[in-house]
């Protein structure tokens, strides 16, 4: 569960996490929020970098859903 301060970005989160995904917040002096790990736990992952306060917090929330999705190696679990 993730405590993202904005509703939309922490609603991509869950929704990661949900697929399998692992979220690492960053430390407190870091610039990003954290990051996301796809499930496919060898070299040549996907990953996602979550920031603490982007631009426009919406559209970010839509790019971590459409990095998910497209993510290749969620096709390898399922088959």
């Amino acid at each position: 569960m993730s405590s993202h301060p904005d509703k939309h970005i922490r609603e991509a989160i869950d929704f990661a996490e949900s697929l399998g995904w692992t979220f690492e917040k960053s430390g407190p002096r870091a610039h990003s929020f954290g990051i996301l790990y796809c499930p496919h736990n060898e070299r040549g992952a996907c990953r996602i970098v979550v920031y603490s306060t982007p631009k426009t917090p919406f559209l970010h929330a839509q790019r971590i859903t459409r990095a998910v999705n497209k993510c290749p190696h969620g096709e390898e679990q399922n088959g």
